[in-house]
């Protein structure tokens, strides 16, 4: 009894895949394979899209957000538990913190934005 030659899993997939004489992916959107849709859309609606669009600017504008103000945020606590100085509030203390940071990433994004094309 002699021992199947065994294949690698890319002759495997290679084998699998009809029409696919190199490996490559399938970039297709589904209207021109043989595979049934059920009558779907391959990308959706464009409301789907927007949505989805808006979302991504949503978690990058907040987690922009929480980075900048969170730090002067928790600072300014502990700072209210010891005192502020004369004229100074909690208010005016986070603010003056944002806009630390927020002056401190604008120069760091134009630096790099300079540098870029060295």
């Amino acid at each position: 009894m002699t021992k199947p030659a065994s294949q690698s899993p890319v002759e495997i997939i290679r084998d699998r895949r009809p029409r696919a004489d190199a490996m490559s992916r399938d970039l297709t959107d589904g209207t021109g394979s043989d595979r049934d849709d059920g009558g779907r859309k391959a990308y959706g609606s464009q409301l789907a899209w927007l949505f989805g669009i808006l979302a991504s600017v949503a978690a990058i504008a907040g987690a922009v957000l929480v980075v900048l103000a969170l730090p002067p945020v928790l600072d300014c606590r502990n700072r209210a538990a010891q005192g502020f100085f004369v004229g100074q509030t909690y208010g005016g203390c986070v603010a003056s913190g944002f806009s630390a940071r927020w002056n401190l990433l604008e120069q760091r994004v134009t630096m790099t934005l300079r540098g870029s094309g060295r």
